[in-house]
């Protein structure tokens, strides 16, 4: 790459979780990286997930059973699926394309496509946090499994179904009774009728400690990292140019990694990809930091509970609505009111928090070519983006090697118009 300030190889426009990790599956392969963000590395969704490592996590948002439950999700106060109804006009072309994936064929598609990609998630993110060196509690990687629990017999009965075709993948899991659920997570007795653990999941005592972690060691080994929010991109002599506000590049090849502003730039480069956004809030309660000690989610509730490096996070829930809305307040009520029922007191919140997860209708990522040459697209993970950042990086540094799995093609940029 070329521009007035320098010489590089590959540009990678996002400083999340997914582009740092691409840019340190890069460097792996001897490329040169330039990461381009307005904001600082490991920001918006990337620090404020769950914190999970959810390789099991092969069902798709969009299945036959949602269809069922989609009017008691919507109209119901309590329910963790908020829908902002004055944005509906903006929001029904991606809601059509998600009830369109409900089918039982197309999950059972997109169920196979996503076991490929989380497979080997846990031992991508081994190898990635084997390279930050020494670094503290808050950047540790913990691997206790993770338990989806049941408050009520009938929730479990409506979950076999996924239990079983886990199994059949082969999903090391093992269904726990209440006693066992107890044993398991001390705090949880009298209020889990059952669950399941599963047993190669992990979590990271610090999400945004790790991604700053990581963003160090990247600019240690060579890395340029430049304060940049990119504006527009177009082909220029057999390369991609990327404008920003802080100027031009001219690269040998351009990643697309920038989460929910991803699909703004993918039109640049000739695609028009139904991303939208669901949003996710947490909160932080540094009183209930050793009440458990995994990742826990209610599944009536679709939140998790996850103990981090000092204090507790519940984060989770679904909200549909315009990514500039201000918090919902309901939302954190929410989480704090349902917390509460299953911990008891958790003490004043330390932290709120609204962020934006880049969602495609079909629960699958983008990962491949652009229509303009040169662009590589890795973006759309939903709920997924911290597990799959590492497997995302190496898929997207094979690809430019030519060296992309059959498989991959689910998640074909282009799939949307064919």
């Amino acid at each position: 790459m070329s521009n007035r300030h320098g010489k590089a190889d590959i540009v990678v426009i996002g400083a999340g979780i997914v582009g740092l990790a691409t840019a340190w599956a890069l460097i792996e392969r001897g490329r040169e990286v330039t990461v381009l963000d307005p904001g600082p590395p490991g920001g918006q969704a990337s620090s404020g997930n769950a914190a999970t490592l959810a390789g099991y996590a092969v069902e798709p948002l969009a299945h036959p059973g949602l269809l069922t439950q989609l009017p008691a999700l919507l109209l119901s106060p309590s329910s963790p699926f908020h829908l902002r109804w004055r944005h509906l006009p903006r929001l029904a072309p991606w809601l059509w394309r998600f009830l369109a994936a409900a089918t039982p064929a197309r999950t059972a598609a997109a169920t196979r496509t996503l076991h490929h990609l989380l497979a080997p998630a846990m031992d991508d993110w081994q190898a990635l946090h084997a390279t930050l060196g020494t670094g503290t509690s808050a950047t540790a990687l913990h691997r206790r499994g993770a338990l989806t629990f049941f408050r009520q017999r009938r929730h479990w009965q409506a979950e076999r179904d996924a239990y079983i075709a886990r199994e059949r993948l082969g999903i090391p899991q093992r269904y726990l009774d209440a006693r066992q659920v107890a044993e398991l997570e001390p705090a949880l007795e009298g209020v889990a009728q059952g669950g399941v653990h599963f047993l190669a999941a992990g979590h990271l005592a610090d999400p945004q400690a790790l991604a700053t972690r990581l963003a160090s060691r990247l600019a240690e080994r060579g890395v340029d990292f430049r304060t940049a929010r990119v504006t527009g991109l177009d082909g220029a002599g057999g390369r991609v140019r990327i404008d920003s506000d802080l100027g031009s590049w001219l690269a040998e090849h351009a990643i697309v990694a920038a989460g929910p502003w991803s699909a703004t730039l993918a039109r640049c480069a000739g695609d028009r990809i139904p991303l939208d956004v669901e949003r996710g809030y947490h909160l932080e309660f540094p009183d209930a930091s050793t009440r458990l000690s995994r990742p826990c989610n209610p599944a009536e509730n679709a939140f998790y509970m996850t103990p981090l490096a000092g204090r507790l996070r519940i984060a989770g829930t679904v909200e549909l609505g315009h990514p500039r809305d201000p918090a919902n307040p309901r939302r954190l009520a929410y989480l704090r009111r349902h917390g509460e029922a299953l911990l008891g007191p958790l003490g004043p919140a330390s932290h709120e928090w609204l962020g934006l997860r880049p969602s495609l209708p079909d629960s699958l990522p983008v990962i491949g070519p652009a229509r303009l040459p040169g662009v590589t697209y890795a973006f759309g993970h939903g709920h997924l983006g911290l597990t799959l950042a590492p497997t995302t990086g190496r898929l997207v540094a094979e690809s430019l090697s030519g060296a992309s799995p059959s498989w991959l093609e689910a998640c074909h940029p282009q799939r949307f118009t064919r």
